[in-house]
């Protein structure tokens, strides 16, 4: 029905590897040897549970050294426009008594996507990492520092060497649903009154975590005396995690379940009609207590005047793909790989680049017929997927904005074009309002040409509000990092149109 409103499915993958984190922080202390420790955790979203999540450590003996076993699994059921979206993720860590990584397996589930997973295991100096998405398994090996820490490692010592007001600490930890090593800081502040899940009051240190994966999202655990937190909040849609009795976190979600989708809508005020098929577009964005010229970039369809600090306008120009060009050839080289995300050398997806270029050579032509080729044959608009790989999507022609922007992506690369996918807001004529979405952008003639194939325009018009960009690189960073601006904005933020052409 909404063959044009872009889904937030990026924005829900990043609630669930957020809550990884999140709920990782409130673990237990260490066991006993051949005992298990659990906690559980239930997890609310815009002031509603979605879900819950289970930890549970082990500490052993093996060859007379202690190796502390964790297992995580988080579980989380909301909608997106009206349709259902379930998502599954489980972590298994082994570490030695002073936090040193030695194995992990990292498992999401979100069907009807198949299922991604990823294992490693510390070989000498290096990390040998093997990981499945779409189907299709990769290894790669990384350098390993061995002062990096297990995730797992920062709740032991917080409950071996509680924080106290003032007191911070700095350390590197591998997060197995990034598989990359980031930097953690955790701040202790002072004591504050805080509610916890049952109603209750209680005195807790109030402890502030930034994670360089994700540096506009802030987070505050609240800890008591041994260390353990009993509640955890982070800037994004209001989300807080509780700990609480097994029985609680299994109860079933009562009512309705939270749409993510239609709660993250920003409505517009007198809502112009055919937004995309104009040539500009001046909006006035606010955000509350936030700077939006920080995170809203300048260059190729805008451009962004700070009005105040908290306050700018942008103004965003329609471009059309140019066509009677010369191929980039040795231009972007970075953006023609195949990636687990971007498979061009997947055979379904060099069947679909095929038929949609129907022999022309000009790569304007070519991307534009492509972009309307994914627009027609993915027919099934299926909201219930977090994000599918192009080899994914190639099989089962269904999916939102991510599906289509990855497909075409791809395909673009099959015939030596440089892509890579966009971030930022779409507007929805049907709606009156901005959500979430993700397109896709093509090297041509010396510039990036933005695309969407959820729309078929051949092009796009200023009803695209972009906010970061990605190769999906395997080297690069987390593709769920492009999404850290969308966050931002999707929170206490107001768009007017000033004026259009």
């Amino acid at each position: 029905m909404f063959r044009h409103l872009l889904s937030v499915s990026n924005l829900v993958a990043a609630i669930v590897l957020l809550m990884l984190a999140i709920t990782s922080s409130a673990q237990l202390s260490a066991a006993d040897e051949n005992q298990a420790d659990e906690s559980w955790q239930v997890i609310h979203l815009a002031g509603q549970r979605i879900g819950y999540g289970r930890v549970v450590i082990r500490k052993v003996i093996r060859d007379r050294e202690t190796v502390y076993l964790t297992d995580t699994e988080e579980h989380v059921s909301i909608r997106r426009f009206g349709q259902q979206l379930r998502i599954q993720s489980k972590t298994h860590t082994e570490e030695s008594a002073d936090g040193q990584l030695l194995s992990y397996d990292f498992e999401m589930k979100n069907p009807p996507a198949q299922t991604t997973k990823s294992s490693g295991r510390v070989e000498g100096s290096n990390l040998i990492i093997e990981s499945t998405v779409g189907g299709r398994v990769q290894t790669k090996k990384i350098a390993w520092d061995s002062t990096v820490k297990s995730p797992a490692w920062q709740d032991r010592s917080l409950s071996d060497s509680p924080l106290k007001p003032g007191e911070s600490r700095t350390f590197k930890t591998f997060m197995p649903e990034f598989s990359k090593v980031v930097t953690v800081k955790i701040s202790a502040e002072d004591y504050r009154v805080v509610k916890l899940h049952d109603g209750s009051e209680k005195s807790l240190l109030k402890v502030s975590v930034f994670q360089s994966i994700l540096p506009g999202v802030g987070m505050r655990v609240y800890l008591d005396d041994k260390g353990e937190s009993l509640r955890t909040e982070a800037d994004l849609l209001g989300m807080v995690t509780f700990s609480v009795p097994r029985e609680v976190a299994l109860q079933e979600i009562a009512g309705e379940e939270l749409d993510v989708a239609t709660n993250t809508l920003i409505r517009i005020a007198n809502p112009p009609v055919g937004l995309h098929d104009r040539n500009t577009a001046t909006y006035r964005i606010n955000t509350k207590g936030r700077n939006p010229a920080e995170f809203l970039p300048t260059g190729g369809t805008q451009t962004v005047k700070k009005v105040d600090n908290e306050t700018a306008t942008l103004t965003v120009s329609s471009v059309r793909p140019p066509t009677n060009i010369q191929p980039s050839r040795n231009e972007q080289q970075d953006f023609l790989g195949d990636t687990q995300f971007l498979q061009a050398n997947d055979s379904r997806v060099q069947e679909h680049a095929r038929k949609a270029t129907a022999g022309s050579l000009d790569p304007g032509t070519v991307a534009v017929r492509m972009e309307q080729y994914v627009h027609k044959e993915l027919k099934k608009k299926n909201f219930s997927t977090a994000l599918a790989s192009a080899a994914e999507v190639a099989r089962s022609l269904e999916g939102d904005c991510t599906e289509h922007a990855c497909l075409l992506a791809a395909m673009l690369r099959v015939q030596k074009i440089p892509s890579r996918v966009a971030v930022g807001l779409v507007y929805a004529d049907r709606l009156g309002a901005f959500g979430g979405h993700m397109w896709t952008e093509a090297w041509l003639d010396g510039k990036w040409v933005p695309l969407d194939g959820t729309l078929g325009k051949g092009g796009i018009g200023p009803g695209h509000i972009k906010l970061a960009d990605s190769s999906l690189a395997d080297d690069g960073p987390a593709p769920v990092t492009s999404f850290v601006p969308l966050m931002n904005m999707l929170s206490n933020v107001t768009i007017d149109i000033v004026s259009t052409e």
